[in-house]
């Protein structure tokens, strides 16, 4: 890295996603505090910053496209927020709308009171809900009579493995595995619990008990708990991208859309940077904030090994449709955030969200939104018309939805799902010291890496240039 009287510390981040962006964000803060001249190079290969933080208006309705919000115990995105001057932006789910449901035998089902996650914290509610049979019900109840695995070293395990040693076979397959592996539209039975949910292997860890570990953590919550579990923004999660991106180019950061990264190379030192349009950026500290896809061309050339294990990281492709309609042609009475379909169902939907139940402002008066979520694979390549058809179908068996929608609007996120497989962190811990060991400077950081969402991003991408500013 160059040292301060050869000029300032050039950082390069390629990708403006909201990983680089909250890396350019933390650099210059870093900087700051320590009194380092420092040179902020964001290089996005598209015509837009925000990666898949999208947000649209169409027709008095707000939609967001990939994500909607982020887990509000994760505190990094809602930090992020805050020192980017969005604090009286930030929103709680709507009061008395936050229970879900679970799609079994052609109809929706809701979670019991008191069911986290899977994670029976009553009894009661438990032993009403037709979701499950007695001895499914009993299986659950008996969880903190399980006794607890400890993990050593690279040990893992699969979500679903996890899910039906602590619960059982039933809540596993109903309940656990699409909630948590429906949000990479993965399979739970490939799917590392320890990459995924690390918090559910800490509390069998500390409490020997999920149970145990979800009250506990419901008591250390009970002060919040009036703005839910999830956070997003008045104005859509995009508006998070879009403030932190005029906050790093108020800093002084340098922003550049339409500039993709053809090659790195070595250039004595330091780091030289080719852009697929032609032009060189040199740097000292280099991060890459792209998916694993993305990022292994651009290191095969500096380390085999490590590009080769970034490859095998397997990306899925989903498809988000939105319906919007006239309330009075909804019969449904839409009370709760959505609902998961477990994948033993063979229906092509894995879930759905009511957004306007959900979060404010959504929907213009009088109507209400509604969004599908699919597992793009072959068999639903679709075009945009076929996929809004297929969710009207799906709509109309678990819902009784069969009214006219008054605005459809399809979203694509190709190769944009991880899927972080059992043995997934010990293959990113040995990408990541194979790059200290050959190419130091150079970093990777973002989704898919370690943990998944627009928290465990905003982490890596801050801790990652927190350290290239300080040397380390």
């Amino acid at each position: 890295m160059a040292d301060d009287a050869r000029g300032p510390l050039r950082v390069a981040i390629v990708g403006g996603g909201i990983t680089g962006l909250a890396a350019a964000h933390e650099a210059l803060l870093r900087a700051r505090d320590l009194g380092r001249p420092v040179t902020v190079t964001v290089l996005e290969r598209t015509a837009k910053l925000g990666g898949n933080l999208i947000t649209e208006r169409s027709g008095g309705f707000l939609l967001d496209a990939g994500a909607d919000s982020w887990v509000a115990a994760k505190p990094h995105a809602t930090a992020l927020a805050r020192e980017v001057g969005l604090e009286g932006s930030l929103r709680g789910t709507r009061e008395g709308m936050r229970r879900y449901f679970v799609a079994w035998g052609d109809r929706l089902h809701p979670v019991p009171d008191g069911l986290v996650l899977g994670v029976p914290t009553r009894l009661a509610p438990l032993a009403r809900t037709p979701l499950f049979s007695a001895l499914g019900k009993v299986r659950m109840a008996l969880e903190p009579f399980v006794p607890a695995r400890h993990f050593e070293g690279d040990d893992d395990e699969s979500i679903a493995d996890f899910a039906v040693r602590r619960l059982g076979r039933e809540a596993a397959d109903r309940l656990v595995a699409p909630l948590l592996a429906g949000i990479s539209a993965g399979d739970a039975s490939d799917l590392s619990v320890r990459a995924a949910f690390p918090q559910f292997v800490a509390m069998e860890r500390d409490y020997g008990s999920l149970v145990r570990g979800t009250i506990a953590a419901q008591r250390a919550r009970a002060g919040t708990q009036g703005e839910g579990a999830f956070r997003s923004l008045e104005g859509g999660v995009a508006t998070l991208a879009r403030a932190v991106a005029e906050h790093v180019r108020k800093a002084g950061a340098h922003l550049h859309t339409g500039a993709g990264v053809g090659a790195i190379a070595r250039v004595g030192p330091a780091w030289g940077l080719e852009l697929e349009g032609g032009g060189r950026i040199p740097a000292d500290a280099v991060l890459l904030a792209v998916p694993a896809w993305v990022a292994a061309p651009l290191l095969r050339a500096i380390d085999e090994g490590a590009a080769g294990g970034l490859d095998a990281v397997p990306f899925g492709s989903t498809a988000t449709v939105f319906l919007g309609y006239r309330r009075e042609d909804v019969a449904h009475p839409l009370d709760g955030v959505g609902f998961v379909v477990p994948r033993s169902l063979g229906r092509p939907i894995l879930a759905g969200t009511w957004v306007s139940s959900k979060w404010e402002g959504r929907a213009p008066e009088g109507h209400v939104l509604v969004r599908a979520f699919f597992s793009l694979s072959d068999r639903l390549a679709r075009d945009d018309e076929s996929l809004v058809q297929l969710a009207r179908a799906e709509l109309r068996v678990l819902m009784g939805l069969s009214a006219t929608p008054v605005l459809s609007r399809v979203f694509r996120f190709e190769h944009a799902s991880p899927q972080m497989r059992v043995g997934h962190l010990a293959r990113m811990r040995e990408v990541r010291e194979r790059l200290a060991r050959v190419a130091p400077g150079l970093r990777v950081a973002g989704g898919g890496y370690e943990g998944i969402g627009i928290p465990d991003s905003v982490r890596q991408g801050r801790e990652a240039a927190g350290a290239m500013v300080k040397g380390e």
